[in-house]
């Protein structure tokens, strides 16, 4: 409502989450946050070893990750059984931690390169937060936005609309007929309508004008309350005869009860424009350049290796390749990538990329500076990276052998059952006549159907010649499958009639339901099996430390 510029608002959410998502390896073992809890700071909760874990220690962690937590998180967590279970997650952090240094993993060049690569992404993160968190949203500006947009705050008219529905003109003319003539509306309706509320009698409820179609939002604007409009032609073969029965006036919501939607909102906005000035100041302190024409490589469906070096953007610490966005871009499923980078999408897109580059740039070239600014952030990412490193030492060597794969595979073929799928192109136009007519043509030179379907149909996979790929029984409408299970393979079919319009069909192929063999499924079995067994060495390895550092815990004191 209040953002003119919704890009920069999706641009910087996905720049925080590309941020935390580089700590994810560190996830599972990070407390979730809940409120601290009342009580002494000496109480102890907990002892690892000669390591008491005190009230303060536990109210710390708590307050180092409240920022990450969402609100259904804090609340599972503030009950008995979260607070149990976020002590015990601190104390296996310290165990691990401690088990760590014994091992001397912190003394490793593979510990301290991904302890400096982590804190140059959690420092350049804590950067822009700080500048985003800084906006504030004044009183006065809440009132002025209300008072210059309260139209936004109007509560629309409402009618309680009722209907009857029908395909022809002379059916809904006598139904029109019988209604002036002093028939019950519920009951012609129920007898007659051919849409789901026949059975309530026509009743579709209270309803606002722009939830209909403006043939009948212009209709109901001109009728008197319990009167009947003449029939009305709404779409090809359904006409529909409305009344309405109670009028609701609409009112301006007063400000107390939308000042925190205002607020949310203005300070959402204001996040933004601060990010994005601080990502232009980024630019500039290192001459940042981009070069439009190589950007618009990233559109193409196939990328060449010579094209992939060619160099998008530059600034004094390096450069940005078509290789290097399109490691982002391979995030992005295929099938929605052309029209993620439509219009204004492509810059976006680099630009969510080219943030990341900067900012992590700016805090390596400031290291020093910037690491003692954040003293917890260097404790907390130096802890979370050492009790990974531990981790990778005791996961990493686990392996799933062939004839893992294959037991787990017999034991489980109902899993990699295949349906019956098909592959087809289609194009889809809304009236019978343009369809029968594009189909007559395409049966005399099927070979342009792609072409066609890119000038023709209105359906978004018309850009691709109207692929739609494989899909299987029970993806698409009935009238379609139906046509789909039943045409021969690489001949014209249609037009078919839907409720999105008429299609013209060409399937491509058709496969029987199977089972997928073991070759073709082998990666997704080892994904399975590897997990598990990463997880049993884990709980034992879990209970092993327990025992190595006689690790007592005091819920009690919660």
């Amino acid at each position: 409502m209040l953002l003119d510029n919704q890009r920069l608002s999706a641009l910087f959410v996905l720049f925080i989450s590309s941020f935390l998502c580089l700590n994810d390896c560190c996830a599972q073992i990070s407390p979730v946050p809940t409120p601290a809890v009342k009580g002494s700071p000496t109480d102890v909760l907990a002892e690892v070893a000669d390591t008491k874990l005190l009230r303060a220690d536990y109210d710390k962690e708590i307050e180092a990750f409240k920022k990450f937590a969402n609100p259904q998180a804090v609340a599972q967590i503030s009950t008995i059984e979260g607070k149990a279970d976020f002590l015990r997650q601190l104390v296996e952090v310290t165990m691990f931690e401690k088990k760590a240094k014994i091992e001397g993993l912190h003394n490793s060049d593979t510990y301290k390169n991904e302890v400096r690569t982590a804190l140059i992404n959690s420092l350049a993160l804590n950067r822009i937060r700080k500048v985003v968190e800084s906006v504030q949203v004044e009183e006065s500006e809440v009132k002025k936005y209300y008072d210059a947009n309260k139209k936004n705050f109007t509560e629309p008219d409402k009618y309680h609309l009722f209907w009857i529905s029908t395909d022809t003109k002379e059916k809904a003319d006598a139904l029109y007929k019988e209604l002036k003539a002093g028939k019950s509306f519920i009951e012609v309706a129920k007898a007659n309508s051919i849409d789901d509320s026949k059975d309530n009698g026509g009743d579709k409820g209270f309803i606002r004008l722009e939830e209909v179609v403006p043939e009948i939002a212009s209709a109901l604007e001109k009728l008197e309350k319990d009167k009947i409009s003449e029939p009305l032609n709404i779409a090809e073969g359904l006409y529909v005869i409305c009344k309405y029965t109670e009028k609701t006036t609409g009112i301006i919501k007063p400000l107390e009860i939308v000042a925190s939607q205002i607020r949310r909102e203005l300070a959402s906005e204001k996040q933004v424009q601060v990010f994005k000035a601080e990502i232009d100041k980024l630019k500039k302190a290192y001459n940042y350049s981009l070069d439009k024409k190589v950007a618009e490589t990233l559109k193409k469906e196939k990328i060449t290796e010579e094209e992939q070096k060619a160099v998008v953007a530059k600034y004094d610490g390096g450069t940005i390749t078509v290789a290097d966005l399109f490691k982002d871009l391979e995030q992005i499923p295929a099938f929605i990538r052309a029209q993620v980078l439509e219009g204004e999408g492509l810059n976006d897109f680099i630009e969510q990329h080219v943030a990341k580059v900067l900012s992590n740039f700016d805090v390596e070239k400031n290291f020093e500076a910037r690491s003692k600014e954040n003293p917890e952030t260097v404790t907390d990412v130096s802890r979370r990276v050492l009790v990974k490193c531990l981790f990778d030492k005791i996961l990493n060597p686990i392996t799933v052998s062939e004839e893992e794969i294959k037991d787990y595979y017999n034991q489980n073929l109902a899993s990699y059952k295949r349906p019956a799928t098909m592959s087809a192109h289609h194009i889809l136009v809304d009236d019978e006549a343009t369809a029968k007519t594009i189909a007559e043509n395409l049966k005399k030179d099927p070979s342009k159907f792609e072409e066609v379907a890119k000038e023709s149909s209105k359906c978004p996979s018309g850009k691709q010649g109207g692929n739609l790929g494989n899909f299987s029984e029970g993806q698409m409408v009935p009238e379609f499958e139906n046509a789909c299970k039943t045409a021969e393979i690489n001949t014209i079919v249609g037009p078919v009639k839907t409720q999105f319009g008429y299609h013209i069909i060409r399937v491509d192929s058709r496969k029987d339901a199977s089972i997928a063999k073991l070759e073709e499924v082998k990666n997704d079995v080892r994904g399975r099996v590897l997990p598990a067994k990463q997880q049993t060495a884990f709980n034992n390895y879990l209970e092993t430390l327990r025992k190595e550092f006689n690790v007592k815990v005091y819920s009690e004191n919660l």
